[in-house]
C-alpha cells in the first residue's frame, strides 16, 4: 500500500500534540509549569490545527469532512471528534495559563490529560480492520500513543528548559524519560505485532523488515533514530540536567547548564520525529491485505 502522506502527517503532529496535551495536564494537576504551560497549550493548539489541515488533503474534498461526520460508526468520525475536543481542550489551557482560576485551569488540566491520550488511541484504532493483518491489533492505537508522548513530553522538557524554572527543569526531564520509554515499549509492541500477525505473507513479515527491502528503513530510522538516539540523548539530558535542581537559571553555570540540556533535548525531538515518520512509512508498506478474503 502506497504512503498516505496527509494522514501521516497528520498523524505525527496530532501525536505531538497529544503529548503536549497530556503534559499540560500533568503541570496542571501538579501545579507546576506554570511560566510555560500558556506556550505548550498554544503550541499543542498549533500542531492539532495543522495536523487537521494536513488530513484534509487525504479527503480531496474539504466538504467531505462533513459527510464523515454524519456516520458515528464511522473510525474516522469519532478520529474528528477526538480532534475537535483536543483543539477546543488545548484553547480553554490556553486561556486560562493568562487567568489566576486554579480550580478551573485543574480541571480542564484533567480534560487535557483525557484529551491528550484519548485522540492518538482513536486516530490508530480508525486504521484497524481484519482484511489488513498489520494494521488489526491495539498495538497500532497504542504506538500512536506512545509515540507521541515521547514526541510531546521531549518538546515540552525542551520549552520547560529554555522558558520555565531551573527549579522544575528536573520533574519535566524525568517525565520526558518515561515518555521515550512509552514510545518504544509500543515501537516494539507494534514491529512484535508484524512478527506474529495472522495469514503471514512474505510482504508483511518481520523478515521483510529485518533483512528485506524495508531493513534500511528499520534499522536506520526506527532502531537508530527512533529508539537508541532518543533514548541516549534523553538519558544525558536527566543527567545534565537533573543533577543539580538547585541551580539557578540566572546563573552563568545555570544557563549553560539548561542550554545543552535543551540541545540533547531538541536533537532528541528531531530523532523521535524521524523514527515516528519512518515507522509509519513501514506500516503501510506491510497494509496488504488478505488475498484469500478477496478472492
Amino acid at each position: 500500500m502506497e504512503t498516505q502522506w496527509p494522514l501521516l502527517i497528520f498523524s505525527v503532529l496530532l501525536g505531538m500534540g497529544s503529548g503536549l496535551l497530556v503534559f499540560v495536564g500533568i503541570g496542571e494537576i501538579k501545579g507546576t509549569f506554570r511560566k510555560v504551560r500558556f506556550t505548550l497549550a498554544l503550541t499543542a493548539l498549533v500542531l492539532l490545527a495543522f495536523g487537521g489541515i494536513a488530513s484534509t488533503f487525504h479527503l480531496g474534498h474539504i466538504d467531505r469532512a462533513f459527510h464523515i461526520l454524519g456516520n458515528m460508526q464511522s473510525g474516522l468520525s469519532r478520529e474528528l471528534f477526538a480532534v475537535a475536543f483536543a483543539g477546543i481542550v488545548a484553547l480553554a489551557s490556553a486561556i486560562l495559563a493568562r487567568k489566576d482560576y486554579p480550580g478551573a485551569s485543574k480541571v480542564v488540566g484533567i480534560l487535557a490529560l483525557i484529551a491528550g491520550i484519548v485522540l492518538p488511541l482513536a486516530a490508530g484504532a480508525s486504521f484497524m480492520m481484519p482484511a489488513r493483518p498489520a494494521w488489526d491489533s491495539l498495538t497500532l492505537p497504542l504506538m500512536y500513543l506512545g509515540t507521541g508522548l515521547g514526541m510531546g513530553f521531549v518538546l515540552a522538557a525542551a520549552l520547560v528548559c529554555v522558558m520555565g524554572d531551573a527549579e522544575e527543569a528536573p520533574l519535566a526531564l524525568k517525565v520526558a524519560l518515561i515518555g521515550v520509554a512509552l514510545s518504544i515499549v509500543t515501537v516494539v509492541a507494534y514491529v512484535a505485532w508484524i512478527a506474529f500477525a495472522p495469514f503471514a505473507h512474505e510482504s508483511r513479515s518481520i523478515d521483510r523488515l529485518l533483512s528485506g527491502s524495508l531493513a534500511m528503513e528499520f534499522w536506520g530510522g526506527v532502531v537508530v533514530a527512533g529508539i537508541l538516539l532518543p533514548a541516549v540523548l534523553v538519558g544525558l539530558a536527566v543527567k545534565k540536567g537533573g543533577a543539580k535542581p538547585a541551580l539557578a537559571a540566572a546563573s552563568a553555570e545555570g544557563a549553560t547548564t539548561l542550554k545543552q540540556t535543551a540541545g540533547y533535548l531538541w536533537v532528541a525531538l528531531a530523532c523521535l520525529v524521524v523514527g515516528s515518520v519512518v515507522l509509519r512509512t513501514i506500516m503501510y508498506a506491510v497494509a496488504t491485505s488478505v488475498e484469500s478474503l478477496i478472492y
